[in-house]
């Protein structure tokens, strides 16, 4: 199988993107999607833009709830439905929940969709693909907003739900449903075949494991690299032992801007 590894969350803070910076520059990764909105949203624009030669998406941002100040690129007066009274995006979760059940207008997140990816653009950098924080992408609300939203500027890359598990996720309704909760993203954009990101501690070390598969296609594999945060650090250290481990195997990297 051919195999994307992307690094979410470029631009959450200095501590993410030096990690990200260091994976692209050791191999580990072949691609990483950028946050509009944050702390080091400028830092990671200037890498992008400096090094045309690697794929970047936008990693859409709709969803906080952590304390890490998530905040739309627009006005947050406009998206009342996913703000709290700082302004600040509403957990996954509840976003998620809204947007399944259809409480969520379309139209004010496809305006602010249109902002962060034109906040990118116009930043200078060229964009492969997107994904989004919390996943809340797949959900219906958002995949209605993509369909408006990305073919203006030419995209047609989008991730794809999780669908490869080294642990059953016994309280995941997505893992029950077979995903039949969401639309499917691959009937309107172009997607990997599978989609695997670490959900449990200890899984990002055992990511190797990946290779003993025989299956065709292509596989996107997630991280978030870091290193203040324990489970960032176990992250970044284990996509490089995974990618290390490819040339021997009969699988190879290839970029998001490939599939």
């Amino acid at each position: 199988m051919k195999i994307v590894v992307n690094a979410d969350d470029f631009g959450f803070d200095d501590d993410t993107v030096a990690a990200t910076i260091e994976c692209f520059e050791r191999g580990a990764i072949t691609s990483a999607t950028i946050m509009p909105r944050m702390p080091a949203t400028e830092r990671a624009i200037q890498y992008a833009r400096t090094h045309p030669d690697l794929a970047f998406g936008v990693h859409l941002t709709f969803s906080g709830g952590l304390g890490c100040g998530e905040r739309p690129v627009g006005d947050p007066a406009t998206l009342p439905q996913l703000v709290d009274a700082r302004g600040e995006f509403r957990s996954g979760g509840a976003v998620m929940k809204a947007s399944i059940l259809r409480r969520l207008d379309v139209a004010p997140i496809a305006r602010e969709m249109d902002a962060q990816i034109h906040r990118l653009l116009s930043s200078g950098v060229r964009l492969s693909h997107v994904d989004s924080h919390g996943h809340v992408h797949k959900s219906w609300a958002f995949v209605q907003a993509m369909r408006d939203v990305l073919p203006r500027y030419g995209l047609r890359r989008v991730r794809r739900g999780q669908n490869v598990w080294m642990a059953k996720p016994l309280r995941s309704p997505t893992f029950w449903t077979a995903g039949l909760l969401h639309p499917d993203v691959g009937r309107w954009f172009r997607t990997t075949d599978r989609f695997f990101m670490p959900t449990r501690p200890g899984e990002a070390g055992r990511l190797p494991e990946l290779l003993a598969s025989r299956a065709a296609g292509v596989l996107e594999v997630g991280v978030h690299p870091g290193y203040a945060e324990k489970w960032r650090d176990a992250e970044r250290t284990g996509v490089q032992a995974f990618t290390a481990a490819i040339p021997a195997s009969r699988h190879e990297l290839t970029s998001w801007a490939a599939v």
